[in-house]
């Protein structure tokens, strides 16, 4: 325990911002305002070339001009969610310093090849974009795959050290093993089942987005809006048996402690009542194509994944605690108002700007693909 602890370190001598509760929603917050755009850009270039492949050459097949409209989104998805993506990591940072960077120097080689995955992932997407009037409509598609698979390299190793801050017992002998930070927390059991999960719902919401896009051209183009909406509740719903089954082997792999805890059980059995309110309204819209039953399964399915986003900063508290908790007692506490009022007016701004931007480059797009 001793040279657990030792691994673990200590804070800096600056005083908390702000209170440790509030930090701590912030983190879950800000993780899912991250996660909804991520999600659609880890896993959108697949299914946009699934879709290209599937519609082949004909560029006025549904299948085509879905392939089309999401790869033509992906940029903007992956902007966003580089974005969001730096407000939970500085909370992160703030909160568990002690732990993330200490996770971050036993794998330092993978975690400083992450910079360089993603770029290389998002230029891709950009030369789809721009070079895909020039290119083999058979062909094109497998760039979006190759960026897809790079992100979800990076995904990888970003489970890889969200999993070792967890266990600091490993930091030690990890870094005896290769003190240049060739590591990886392959050992852990939690890993491979945690990853799966986490690909698995970004399918589902990425299903879920081409549902959305299916409520826009209902409108102005009803059979191409009726076939996307149909098309996003299937996939959600096929992703959502699939990921479930692995959400129990997740679960299964977890500390019993937290298994049985009464806030684990709380909030499995409220996402388990909303995937089944989720699942149902799906299906009618499957059968119907209808945009009431969509938008129901929707918001039901959006609030899924906020509960486990909760649930996952739960399992963290369940196994940092014994080491973080004494360190948050004794850490100072100097609420900085001006910046905390900035910062939350800032925060509030910027979710406008989003959806603005969002609207915006969406309804440009559709008139130009």
């Amino acid at each position: 325990m001793d040279a657990t602890l030792l691994s673990v370190g200590n804070f800096q001598p600056i005083p908390f911002p702000a209170p440790v509760p509030l930090l701590q929603a912030l983190l879950v917050i800000g993780f899912l305002t991250h996660a909804l755009p991520m999600n659609v850009a880890l896993t959108g270039g697949l299914v946009s070339a699934i879709l290209l492949l599937i519609g082949g050459k004909d560029e006025n097949a549904h299948a085509t001009r879905a392939g089309r409209q999401l790869a033509a989104s992906l940029p903007i998805f992956t902007t966003a969610a580089i974005t969001q993506g730096i407000v939970p990591l500085l909370f992160l940072q703030v909160l568990y310093g002690p732990l993330v960077y200490a996770s971050s120097i036993v794998i330092a080689l993978p975690w400083i090849a992450v910079l360089f995955l993603l770029t290389i992932g998002y230029y891709g997407l950009y030369i789809y974009n721009y070079g895909k009037q020039k290119m083999d409509l058979m062909k094109a598609p497998w760039i979006l795959i190759a960026a897809s698979l790079l992100f979800m390299v990076v995904a990888f190793i970003f489970s890889n050290n969200m999993t070792l801050m967890l266990t600091p017992e490993k930091f030690l002998p990890l870094y005896q093993a290769s003190p240049a930070g060739a590591n990886l927390n392959l050992t852990e059991p939690t890993l491979i089942p945690r990853y799966l999960h986490f690909v698995g719902a970004a399918f589902a919401v990425c299903a879920l987005t081409l549902g959305c896009f299916g409520l826009y051209w209902k409108k102005k183009d009803e059979s191409f809006g009726t076939w996307l909406i149909k098309l996003g509740a299937g996939g959600y719903i096929g992703t959502t048996l699939v990921q479930t089954l692995i959400g129990f082997w997740f679960f299964w792999s977890t500390p019993q402690g937290f298994q049985t805890a009464k806030t684990t059980t709380h909030l499995l059995n409220t996402s388990f009542g909303l995937e089944a309110i989720s699942l149902i309204a799906m299906g009618l819209a499957v059968k119907k194509g209808c945009e009431k039953s969509y938008k129901v399964g929707l918001t039901a399915g959006i609030l899924v994944v906020a509960l486990m986003v909760v649930l996952r900063h739960f399992l963290r508290l369940f196994h940092t605690d014994q080491y973080m908790q004494p360190l948050f007692n004794a850490q100072p506490v100097v609420i900085q108002w001006p910046i905390l009022i900035v910062f939350v007016t800032l925060a509030v701004l910027m979710i406008g700007y989003f959806v603005w931007l969002g609207r915006t480059v969406y309804n440009a797009y559709n008139k130009n693909v």
